[in-house]
């Protein structure tokens, strides 16, 4: 969860719904890791699947 407007939004609405301090930072490293997972897979369900190996992302990333 890259954003922190979205981050700070998602706290905010758990506040208002009651959610303690605790539970919202439990909540918020679920939601994190999730975002981190799905992120992962969506870059290697890409490879192969327009035509590109995981050299050539890497390829690409360091040409950056």
């Amino acid at each position: 969860m890259a954003d922190n407007d979205t981050n700070d939004s998602i706290r905010q609405w758990l506040k208002d719904k009651g959610y303690s301090d605790r539970d919202i930072a439990k909540i918020m490293a679920k939601l994190a890791e999730h975002d981190h997972q799905t992120m992962s897979d969506a870059v290697f369900d890409s490879i192969g699947g327009n035509g590109k190996s995981l050299e050539d992302l890497i390829g690409e990333l360091l040409a950056e």
